[in-house]
Order: structure tokens, then C-alpha cells, then sequence
């Protein structure tokens, strides 16, 4: 049977359920390194989501002639 393709929000809700495992502190070494591993990997499928949506709302913009550009201001502390 082929494997469904995850969507960023089961990738989040994985991520909060391993975040949430590792907080307890109740799993041996080797399960907690394992969730650490999977965590890293569900948090790079995010990035690349979030990467590849923030394009196509840009690239949407664009065509809708929404588009400018704003220099990049730091926030004040």
C-alpha cells in the first residue's frame, strides 16, 4: 500500500505531540534521540511548506500587481 503524503498541519500536529514526549522526559535515550531525529525532519517538511506557500502568495501578488517591495526595518527592543 502506498504511503499518503503528510500536509504541513499533521507534520505540526506530529511535531507538538513529539515536542510534548520529550518535555515529559519519561522516554528511554534511545526513543527521546528518536523523536529528536523525527522532529528535525517533520521541522524541515515544514520550512519547505511554508518556503514554497510564501512564494506562490508572493508570485500571486505579483500577477495581481499587489506587489512592493518594503525595506527591512528591525524592530525596536
Amino acid at each position: 500500500m502506498a504511503k499518503k503524503k503528510m500536509t504541513f498541519e499533521e507534520a505540526m500536529e506530529r511535531l507538538e505531540n513529539i515536542v510534548n514526549e520529550l518535555e515529559q522526559e519519561e522516554a528511554p535515550l534511545e526513543a527521546a534521540v528518536a523523536l529528536y531525529k523525527e522532529g528535525l525532519s517533520l521541522s524541515a517538511f515544514c520550512r519547505e511548506k511554508l518556503a514554497a506557500a510564501e512564494g506562490e502568495i508572493v508570485l500571486l501578488r505579483k500577477e495581481a500587481g499587489l506587489w512592493q517591495e518594503e525595506p527591512f526595518q528591525e524592530e525596536e527592543a
